[in-house]
């Protein structure tokens, strides 16, 4: 009787986990829709013409339902920033541990997994949204975060950096944050300029902001610096 209540005992607490479970993934799922939602309200019609009712009615929600997930736009707005923060780290972490004994190569492939690496649903007229929203909104959090150094990958540069120095191929006397300050800031040119491209026609929504004649200009500039690293 003892064994028998036992593993009737744990048939239940199994049967438990696996309902939590499923209503993590559920709720995961859910979330994901409300951001895809939101980025392409964001992009068709902008930011500020956008309402929590329209995101809710989008995404197949009540209004209250949705505010359960998110506060307010701002919210959604730092969601999809920081769901293609994690994105670009993951792809980031590849490149930093295994770094290209070519210092050029390096660099010009963790731009790649930054520029490049970005969630299906943020394409540029979304992101200029986000943008938008992000120095705009009344909540102040939104433009410390955006405007920290995250926003131009200095500590992830840092970090490959740091690790060429360590394998040898950068000086020892290098001046890594500095450097690092430089490549953010030519890291975040091209994705504005990538932007206004888009903007302005120019180049097509499926377009990367590091391919062919861009990647062959950002190659020269990025050789002039490191010449100044060895």
């Amino acid at each position: 009787m003892v064994t028998q209540a036992v593993e009737n005992g744990e048939s239940h607490e199994g049967a438990g986990n696996d309902m939590s479970g499923l209503r993590d993934q559920q709720k995961k799922k859910r979330r994901e829709a409300i951001l895809a939602v939101s980025a392409r309200l964001f992009g068709k019609q902008g930011y500020a013409a956008t309402s929590m009712e329209e995101i809710a009615a989008a995404a197949e929600l009540s209004v209250g339902t949705l505010y359960n997930y998110f506060k307010s736009k701002g919210d959604i707005t730092l969601a999809l920033y920081r769901a293609d923060l994690e994105m670009v780290r993951k792809a980031s972490e590849a490149v930093i541990l295994e770094p290209s004994v070519d210092p050029v190569k390096a660099i010009i492939k963790l731009m790649e997994a930054d520029l490049n690496t970005t969630p299906d649903y943020l394409d540029g007229n979304a992101w200029q949204e986000l943008l938008v929203a992000a120095f705009t909104s009344p909540s102040s959090s939104m433009a410390v975060e955006w405007e920290g150094g995250d926003l131009m990958r200095v500590d992830l540069f840092g970090r490959l950096l740091g690790a060429l120095q360590e394998r040898g191929h950068i000086g020892k006397q290098a001046d890594i944050r500095s450097a690092a300050e430089v490549l953010g800031a030519l890291s975040l040119t091209y994705f504005m300029h990538w932007l206004v491209n888009l903007k302005a026609g120019r180049i097509d929504q499926d377009s990367c902001p590091i391919a062919g004649p861009t990647k062959r200009m950002l190659t020269r500039q990025v050789k002039q610096l490191v010449a100044g690293l060895v």
